[in-house]
């Protein structure tokens, strides 16, 4: 029974240390602070298995064709490229911001299955920067940026620039009613 009363207090003790800790506002939320220690692996190794495990039964469509690929390129240049980077690009500043910074995309998308780049794209990954694309495209224009990902690395700064920086309007269009989101009902509407 003593064991048991020790465990119960010093687990209540922890929860108040905890609460003491969150209110205090001593610990650096800046971004300009990069995570470090104990604190950097639990956040990558949370989010390395949230990944695995979320993206797990995804069934991927053939990534090679020609027109997802060139449609891909188009939207990554439009939606990826200011903060993932692209061949023979200079960092922008937006991505000299970010903390965590933006994994470059011509490694790391080949190191990630198109699996979970997808689930990645569409769900994005919370206090990263990366925002959930799933909220405004469908699955097909997704699947599109990562085609374009998984050639990224074989890809010259030519070819990469050779690649439409936008959509025609006649695309845009029909894509944009394709993916238009229902507006959330405000609270006090």
């Amino acid at each position: 029974m003593k064991i048991f009363l020790s465990v119960v207090f010093t687990l209540i003790g922890l929860c108040i240390l905890g609460i003491i800790f969150i209110y205090s506002g001593i610990y650096n939320v800046s971004a300009i602070k990069p995570e470090t220690g104990i604190s950097k692996w639990v956040l990558e190794t949370t989010s390395d298995n949230s990944v695995d495990h979320h993206a797990k039964g995804i069934k991927v469509p053939d990534l090679n064709d020609s027109a997802m690929i060139k449609e891909g390129f188009a939207r990554y240049k439009e939606m990826c490229q200011s903060c993932h980077g692209a061949p023979g690009k200079k960092e922008t500043e937006l991505a000299k911001g970010l903390n965590p910074p933006a994994p470059d995309l011509s490694e790391s998308g080949q190191e990630m299955s198109a699996e979970e780049l997808f689930w990645v794209t569409k769900n994005g990954i919370k206090m990263t920067g990366m925002p959930a694309w799933g909220k405004t495209h469908s699955d097909d224009k997704i699947w599109t940026i990562v085609a374009a990902v998984k050639k990224l690395h074989e890809t010259s700064p030519e070819e990469y620039n050779s690649y439409p920086k936008e959509m025609d309007e006649k695309e845009m269009q029909k894509h944009e009613e394709q993916s238009k989101p229902d507006k959330p009902k405000l609270r006090y509407q």
